[in-house]
């Protein structure tokens, strides 16, 4: 038969050891706890939006139109569009009645029309241009009208560009398709 003193020795031992055994238990969960929660460490997450941009290239002496490119100033690959703006001035140059069509001219390779826009069908790398300008060195010459309203015309070059990634930003904003290539097809 046991006696009760031994039972009494082995409560005794078994509580503080359980008791430790417990307060060990509950300091490992709370710390790994405070360590996954607690992190000093800090990543800067840094995001560039990608800057857009471009200048248009022209030569004009006057009377004739030439070498109309467009020059990539953004810090990303872009697609590249052109249309104009045709309008008679007077001698003061004020702008005057009468309508004013865009001379007729041949696109440079690469180049194609469609809605109103000339596109170039390729991306144009950060500070590069088209392979060919739109206009080429035979140039447009522009009108001196001897009609009613008179006046000497005028063509204003507007040129818009799109980055080239992703395509879908391209195809959403200006309703083209990019082929797998990455050119606009005609």
């Amino acid at each position: 038969m046991i006696s009760d003193n031994s039972t009494k020795q082995k409560g005794r031992i078994v509580l503080p050891v359980l008791t430790v055994v417990l307060v060990l238990l509950f300091s490992l969960v709370l710390g790994t706890a405070a360590f996954l929660v607690d992190r000093t460490d800090r990543v800067e997450n840094v995001f560039r939006p990608a800057g857009i941009s471009c200048h248009v290239d022209e030569e004009f002496d006057g009377e004739i139109k030439r070498n109309v490119n467009v020059k990539n100033t953004s810090d990303t690959a872009v697609y590249v569009r052109i249309s104009f703006v045709s309008y008679r001035i007077n001698d003061n140059g004020q702008i005057i009645g009468g309508t004013s069509a865009l001379p007729e001219f041949q696109p440079g390779d690469g180049w194609f029309y469609m809605n109103g826009f000339y596109y170039y069908s390729m991306p144009v790398l950060p500070d590069s241009e088209p392979d060919a300008p739109l206009i080429g060195d035979e140039g447009i010459k522009l009108i001196k009208y001897t009609d009613a309203d008179g006046g000497k015309q005028t063509v204003e070059v507007m040129a818009e560009v799109i980055q080239a990634e992703p395509a879908q930003a391209v195809e959403d904003a200006w309703g083209v398709t990019v082929s797998a290539d990455g050119r606009i097809p005609q």
